[in-house]
């Protein structure tokens, strides 16, 4: 289904341009028989329907070619974080269990510490640097497709069968693969076309890393299905400079970005020179956007609607939005349900709650992913009567605004009170020169927990222990405020660009044990 939708585009837009990368051009024709070429190339390889195609790639033209290849040859496209080390790489692999692995030549070394499975075949090289235009630097990759037709492999593929496995860290370490079938990915894909308004004229540029579920299904598949325009960065790091440059040199009009990142903008001071007037909107997810944040993009980018989201990869990466006329005077909440999503708050029981009771949020959609690769029993403790259990706490407020609390597991109990992190997060976020601050539950004999709060400072800016705890108790319940402040100079960060709390909670017990 996906690859077939790619060949729509290639009949009705052959010649526009869908991928940019470096001074690259890739049109739709192009991409998509450069797709169908490697589709050959992996059937050669012995890949049939069902079989894992892992790749190990950086952002580029080679990683959307190679999920839309497995797309038309019915093979499971797996995108491994490229940051991983080789232990973990090793994990990956051992859970999905690819025939083919496609790796980025700066790759080598994280390769040559794994013990390959007898089953995969040898590494496929691949250089995913930035070649001039229409000049690609890869001449073993291109020989190796460029053998290969350029129709479209008689392969029928059906609409439930798995396109992709994205993988997250589970609760005992261990990789865990989230199933999206074709059905899903385009639902998915669908419903961002209708909320967004997305049209083929619009230009995306991606920094984000595509083996995310944001950058990749918020936006770029997306919008190639579409038939408009993805620009790929071409920096291995975030440079919020080459973000604004690119936006203005391609004429970019639509960007996903982390509220991480979107800090490193606000940061870099306003370059006269660059044009950003074709850029129209914003979007921004994966982590609780901090209110500076959020105020701070209004007022740099006047007149560009900015939408702030809600979701997790296996519920849905945007499960919810807060629309641009409400960004300002609701901020803070996620919003209303995406199209076609159910959203509920439950309590342990499972009991839906009226308006402004926090509970576990569930979430129904043609686009909740259909579990874990390998895991019945965790899909099954998931996954109940069509409701995907998100494990993140949140409320809906009497107009039907949903505002997240934290996860589940984050919740800090003190005595008889519970205490959700992100209220605190937001109130220090908002003192002067925070850059960014994370909040957990620590040991507290008396109390059972207290709250300590790790608060990363920008350069040449100081607040101290003391005016971080009474900030909180102007602006909270006293029981809320932290009886600890730690600063730091950076806060740790999983695979998904959130906040690692258990590594805080190390960082806490290693802290601990000195006193």
């Amino acid at each position: 289904m996906i690859g077939y939708q790619l060949s729509i585009q290639s009949c009705h837009r052959p010649d526009a341009v869908a991928l940019v990368y470096g001074e690259r051009e890739l049109s739709y024709a192009q991409l998509y028989g450069r797709s169908c070429q490697l589709g050959h190339a992996l059937i050669r390889q012995g890949v049939g329907p069902g079989d894992r195609v892992a790749v190990l790639l950086h952002n580029c033209p080679q990683f959307v070619e190679t999920m839309f290849a497995c797309a038309l040859i019915g093979a499971i496209f797996v995108p491994i974080n490229f940051r991983l080390v080789a232990r973990e790489v090793g994990m990956v692999i051992e859970a999905c269990n690819p025939r083919v692995l496609l790796a980025g030549e700066g790759f080598a070394d994280v390769i040559a510490q794994l013990e390959l499975p007898d089953t995969l075949a040898r590494p496929c090289w691949i250089d995913d640097q930035p070649a001039e235009q229409n000049s690609p630097a890869d001449t073993a990759y291109e020989a190796w497709i460029g053998a290969q037709p350029a129709n479209q492999p008689a392969v029928v593929v059906a609409a439930d069968s798995p396109l992709m496995l994205l993988h997250s860290s589970g609760t005992t370490g261990l990789p865990k693969g989230i199933i999206f079938t074709h059905a899903t990915t385009l639902a998915s894909s669908s419903a961002k076309i209708i909320d967004l308004g997305l049209t083929a004229k619009d230009i995306t540029v991606v920094f984000g890393p595509l083996f995310h579920a944001g950058p990749l299904m918020d936006l770029a598949l997306p919008l190639l299905l579409r038939g408009g325009q993805v620009v790929l960065g071409v920096s291995r790091h975030f440079e919020p400079g080459q973000l604004l440059s690119t936006i203005a040199a391609r004429r970019g009009t639509v960007i996903p970005i982390y509220p991480t990142m979107l800090r490193r903008v606000l940061d870099t001071p306003a370059d006269p020179e660059l044009d950003l007037g074709s850029l129209r909107l914003i979007i921004t997810g994966g982590e609780a956007a901090p209110i500076p944040v959020i105020e701070g993009v209004h007022a740099r980018f006047p007149g560009v609607a900015f939408v702030n989201n809600y979701g997790s990869t296996e519920g849905g990466p945007v499960t919810t939005f807060l629309a641009p006329e409400h960004s300002l005077h609701r901020k803070g909440s996620v919003g209303k349900e995406s199209f076609g999503v159910e959203v509920r708050i439950h309590d342990k029981q499972g009991r839906p709650l009226g308006p402004d009771a926090v509970g576990e949020l569930v979430v129904r959609s043609a686009f909740v992913c259909a579990g874990y690769w390998n895991r019945p029993q965790e899909t099954a403790a998931q996954l109940r009567g069509g409701w995907w259990y998100t494990g993140d706490l949140g409320y809906r407020d009497a107009e039907g605004f949903i505002w997240i609390s934290g996860r589940s597991k984050e919740m800090i109990k003190s005595g008889t009170e519970n205490i959700y992190p992100i209220e605190v997060e937001q109130v220090i976020a908002a003192m002067d020169g925070v850059i960014e601050v994370g909040v957990i539950g620590v040991p507290d004999q008396a109390w059972g927990e207290s709250v300590a709060a790790f608060v990363v400072m920008k350069p040449g800016h100081r607040q101290d222990a003391e005016s971080v705890i009474d900030q909180c108790r102007a602006m909270l319940a006293s029981y809320k405020k932290p009886r600890y402040v730690v600063f730091v100079d950076s806060l740790p960060r999983g695979t998904t660009n959130k906040v690692a709390k258990a590594r805080l909670r190390s960082q806490w017990d290693a802290l601990a044990s000195t006193r």
